[in-house]
């Protein structure tokens, strides 16, 4: 699949809870019912919602506990999260909501990127993920029109078969939007359950002794 790409990864949080939390003007949620998964956070994006009025677009096919907050809850078919993710980014380079000053100095690829994403229309992608076109157009409106905008996903998009490419399209939106490097914005995977990771960082694996060395 063609991409973007830069100097910043996707394997961990760029950007903290509370930053997230506290500085997003909007959030993508994907692959994640996280104030079930995560309820510490889902307490902190639930008082965005609330106090800051933060624009909170959930991506999931089951009507999950944290789409009862979003402001729009796109309910695609199971597996085609990257269509939907191209059709957003299709939607937002017809509207000239991309960061260009980001993309110029920030990215590579950019043309070839371009040339793939065109091959998703609204008409194509609502057909694959049946989502209607009115809402692919209500998310990309909300999600390149408040920034920054912070993209937040967990194992319900990663464990796919094509669960890289997903992440690499939701890479893509942030560098097209140019959230990347900036409070509020990022890539921020989220463990399958909220004791994970501190498991992990106590020394929990089998390879690795606390603070993760070998």
């Amino acid at each position: 699949m063609a991409g973007l790409a830069t100097s910043f990864g996707s394997g961990a949080m760029s950007n903290s809870m509370d930053d997230v939390a506290g500085s997003a003007a909007a959030m993508l949620v994907i692959g994640s019912n996280t104030t079930e998964q995560h309820p510490v956070f889902g307490i902190k994006i639930r008082r965005a919602v609330a106090q800051r009025g933060m624009r909170l677009v959930v991506a999931d096919p089951r009507r999950t506990d944290i789409a009862e907050i979003a402001t729009l809850h796109l309910r695609h078919k199971p597996g085609t999260d990257v269509a939907l993710l191209n059709g957003l980014m299709n939607i937002i380079l017809e509207k000239g909501w991309e960061d260009r000053t980001f993309i110029a100095a920030r990215t590579e690829g950019f043309e070839e990127f371009r040339e793939v994403v065109a091959g998703y229309s609204p008409g194509k992608v609502a057909a694959i993920s049946g989502v209607p076109v009115e809402q692919l157009y209500q998310a990309a409106e909300i999600l390149a029109t408040n920034k920054p905008m912070a993209v937040v996903w967990a194992m319900g998009i990663t464990q796919h078969i094509v669960g890289v490419r997903n992440v690499m399209s939701l890479a893509n939106l942030q560098m097209l939007l140019g959230n990347m490097g900036v409070p509020g914005g990022g890539v921020n995977p989220l463990r399958g359950q909220n004791n994970v990771q501190g498991a992990c960082d106590m020394g929990g694996l089998p390879d690795y002794y606390p603070g993760y060395q070998r």
